[in-house]
């Protein structure tokens, strides 16, 4: 028996996280719990269960910044069926600004040919960026 937590290193503020959890060998759902905490004081929640394997989402609250517990339990606060463990890890929670793509409009080119790009800057949460850029 085993399990394996898989966790971004690196958090963005207001975004929804994706934590993926697997339970080797499992007979039975998990129940999986995860938390955030910042200084001691737990910031977000989230929770769901698993069998094999399973996705658990986690709001990171807007305006944090800094190091962070991630925190995951299975099986909490039960005592005589499923899979039981308890884990964590420091994780970072960092505002991202915007990442800038370049597509250009063919793979390879031969001399003197004409290069046309398509330029785009998107959020981190990949929504369009309409501000002015430098």
């Amino acid at each position: 028996r085993g399990y394996l937590i898989a966790a971004p290193s690196v958090f963005r503020p207001g975004v929804e996280e994706a934590i993926s959890v697997t339970i080797f060998n499992s007979v039975k759902e998990t129940t999986v719990q995860i938390q955030l905490v910042v200084k001691g004081e737990t910031v977000s929640r989230g929770h769901g269960t698993v069998l094999d394997k399973g996705t658990i989402k986690l709001k990171v609250p807007s305006g944090l910044r800094g190091q962070a517990h991630l925190k995951v339990w299975g099986n909490r606060h039960l005592a005589e069926e499923g899979y039981i463990f308890h884990n964590y890890t420091t994780v970072t929670i960092d505002s991202k600004g915007s990442s800038v793509f370049i597509q250009t409009d063919k793979p390879v080119y031969k001399p003197k040919q004409k290069v046309l790009i398509n330029l785009f800057m998107v959020t981190s949460d990949l929504r369009p960026v309409n501000d002015r850029v430098k």
